[in-house]
């Protein structure tokens, strides 16, 4: 489980929706990933069909997260 890291004393807020499937498709959308979205919000998205953008966004992804980003325990 990650938390986002707090930068120059404030939590670093991501409202952006984004999902890479296969190393090939790249979904961006506003949707919350949630019921009540499903059901109670007009959401809008695109869906790219690039496998070298896709690699992009997983290796631009990969490089932000020990930036914004760290890992938090559960409690045992």
């Amino acid at each position: 489980m990650f938390r986002t890291r707090s930068l120059n004393g404030k939590l670093v807020r991501n409202h952006a929706k984004y999902l890479v499937v296969d190393h090939r498709f790249v979904l961006v959308t506003s949707a919350n990933f949630s019921k009540s979205a499903e059901y109670a919000n007009v959401e809008f998205g695109v869906r790219i069909d690039s496998p070298n953008l896709a690699e992009s966004v997983e290796r631009d992804i990969l490089a932000a997260e020990p930036v914004l980003y760290e890992r938090v325990f559960p409690d045992a």
